[in-house]
């Protein structure tokens, strides 16, 4: 045996060595299914992408009951496409487990979030904390003079909107909320003062933000948002509570690259990941991050308890009703 050969083998054996030793990350694609703001959802990617080059997010945007529309039909012709989701509306997590759709994973970083934002069974976790709130024109209606309560909200009729549950996962939650807490009558009111719905919770921020009404109700963060570009919006935080929903984030039974989605969603739930959403006027679900300027704390958040069983169990009766009061 010659000495180039010896070093060939040698080497050969290193190599191999090498590669039991120091695998490399996972990489690839990773396909994400959200309910984020186009904006939002773009910026984020491109964080993630920044920290974790080797995989690649690809990002598909829509409101959550229109991806719920998709996945269910995915569901019945070979399996959700999507490896990560991440959607406003909880309580389709709660069914999408029953159905067996998702994949269980304790992310390491979840140890930082509250157990009452983590499914028990590990299935998903909240990536973020939206809230619902009342926002105002300060230019149309004073802030001392805007409702200061959700009861008050219908009080204020033609000039106040809201947005439609058929569109926004996050309204869903609202509507299921209202029920248990004020029951149909708080829609029937709003319908006969006049209140009206439009599409989504931008589409509600964008009408007060150009004046075509005085308050309406809206998430947290893209009225932050608006504020924060120079809008004349005030953001009241509701005396009985806002409506919280910790929008979940989930591994799909289907999903074609599982090491991927960990690591993305490892990333979400970091203190870097957080900070990113952060800086994007969103407010973190890891206390030991800090929220946007001038907005609450998750802890310091008065807020409505949320029946997220009672809505996953109802879904299309509590749907049913919200239109045949407040659309036809």
């Amino acid at each position: 045996m010659n000495i180039v050969r010896v070093w060939a083998m040698v080497l050969a054996l290193l190599g191999g060595l090498g590669s039991t030793t120091s695998a490399a990350p996972p990489g690839g694609t990773v396909v994400l299914y959200t309910s984020l703001p186009q904006e939002i959802a773009t910026n984020f990617a491109r964080a993630f992408m920044a920290k974790v080059p080797q995989v690649k997010l690809e990002v598909l945007r829509s409101g959550s009951t229109e991806l719920e529309r998709r996945i269910f039909a995915e569901m019945e012709t070979g399996g959700i496409r999507a490896d990560v989701l991440w959607l406003a509306d909880a309580p389709v997590f709660i069914t999408l487990r029953e159905k067996g759709q998702l994949l269980p994973y304790r992310s390491p970083e979840a140890r930082m979030i509250p157990a009452a934002w983590k499914d028990p069974q590990g299935f998903f976790t909240a990536g973020r904390l939206i809230n619902m709130i009342i926002a105002a024109n300060t230019t149309l209606i004073p802030e001392r003079v805007a409702p200061k309560r959700w009861a008050d909200f219908p009080r204020y009729g033609k000039t106040a909107a809201m947005p439609n549950p058929f569109f926004s996962g996050s309204v869903f939650v609202v509507v299921a909320t209202f029920v248990k807490e004020y029951g149909w009558d708080w829609f029937e009111r709003a319908r006969r003062e006049g209140v009206q719905v439009l599409r989504g919770n931008s589409e509600v921020a964008r009408a007060l933000a150009a004046r075509e009404f005085g308050v309406g109700m809206t998430l947290d963060f893209i009225a932050y948002g608006m504020i924060r570009d120079g809008a004349p919006l005030a953001i009241i935080w509701p005396e009985e509570g806002a409506v919280s929903v910790p929008s979940p984030l989930a591994i799909t039974r289907s999903a074609k690259n599982p090491e991927g989605a960990k690591q993305f969603i490892d990333f979400v739930l970091s203190r870097d990941g957080q900070r990113a959403l952060v800086e994007l006027g969103i407010i973190p679900v890891r206390a030991d991050v800090e929220p946007p300027r001038g907005l609450p704390r998750a802890a310091e958040i008065k807020t409505l308890p949320v029946p997220f069983e009672w809505a996953a169990a109802n879904a299309a009766e509590i749907r049913k009703k919200f239109e045949e009061i407040m659309l036809k």
